[in-house]
């Protein structure tokens, strides 16, 4: 019996092999072949022929290039071009959308609020505080309504702080009523809200001054 067995087996000097190193083998092949793979993948690189075309500068285009800009991107920068914003002012903005891990889609949020007069440095702030996209809307009636970039940025401070603060339609009131830009700038670093509104129009209406108005909201 042991003998039959014993001829049952590989032939005396006959060479082995192990299924380990193989299966190894079988692997690396098959990482290889996914890495050539993905290689002849080609890469989309931005066209940012239309930067050229609303006179963006070089050196701007190649910082904007480092920053892997996309394609979506450069259109939304066409957009804030055409209402003034510099060569500076765009890369400011991709940096900020970076700082974020976001992409840059406040064109036209940019565009309302420059069409009713707000500066560059301003738009720029805002976009730092995050504070534009649907804040834009407000923001721009605000400016329609008379308020200052002083008074918009001071309400878009106390929003990205998370503050209690007016809203853009309950300072638009205040104007009205005849409460100045400081008396307003005030009344918000002191965490007035809309509540508050109606009685300070009211003392208004009694020609209460806006030191008196002031005095009945003391700072907290």
């Amino acid at each position: 019996m042991s003998s039959r067995m014993a001829r049952l087996g590989p032939p005396e000097g006959a060479p082995t092999f192990s299924a380990r190193p193989l299966a190894r083998a079988m692997i690396l092949g098959l990482f290889v072949l996914a890495a050539a793979a993905g290689g002849c993948k080609k890469v989309h690189k931005t066209d940012t022929t239309p930067l050229d075309g609303v006179g963006l500068g070089y050196s701007s285009i190649q910082d904007l290039r480092g920053l892997n800009i996309t394609d979506a991107e450069v259109a939304e920068l066409v957009k804030v071009k055409h209402v003034g914003i510099s060569d500076e002012g765009c890369v400011k903005l991709i940096r900020i959308a970076r700082g974020r891990d976001k992409p840059f889609a406040d064109g036209d949020g940019i565009i309302s609020l420059r069409q009713v007069g707000m500066s560059e440095d301003n738009v720029i702030e805002l976009a730092r505080l995050n504070q534009l996209g649907l804040q834009a809307g407000e923001e721009q009636a605000m400016r329609l309504a008379g308020l200052s970039d002083s008074v918009v940025l001071a309400l878009a401070r106390r929003r990205a702080e998370g503050k209690p603060a007016l809203s853009g339609a309950a300072l638009a009131k205040l104007r009205n009523a005849g409460v100045s830009e400081s008396a307003m700038l005030t009344l918000l670093d002191r965490g007035i809200t809309d509540e508050h509104v109606n009685a300070i129009i009211v003392q208004k209406q009694r020609r209460a001054t806006d030191a008196q108005v002031l005095a009945r909201y003391p700072a907290r």
